[in-house]
């Protein structure tokens, strides 16, 4: 199990590096831009650690403080919440 965890941080940290990188603060500015609602960091935070239905948002912790997702990250959250709307 640890190890399962471990190679899927692995990828997460590969693909996230390897795309448009945001802060989280940039994140919040890309969702206002899309929905017109500027969520509070904290709404970010919580959809990367405890997620929203089963979905989380993929981030990676660089340094102490800082998190960082991506364009396609978020991308990838929208599709995935988008897509249990019908279920």
């Amino acid at each position: 199990m640890a190890q399962t965890k471990a190679n899927n941080a692995a990828e997460v940290v590969s693909r996230i590096l390897t795309e448009d990188v945001l802060t989280l603060t940039q994140a919040r500015t890309e969702l206002a831009n899309l929905t017109g609602i500027r969520h509070d960091k904290g709404t970010l935070t919580r959809w990367i650690h405890r997620g929203v239905g089963g979905i989380k948002l993929e981030a990676i912790r660089l340094g102490g403080r800082n998190i960082f997702t991506s364009t396609q990250a978020l991308t990838r959250f929208i599709e995935a919440r988008t897509r249990t709307m019908g279920s």
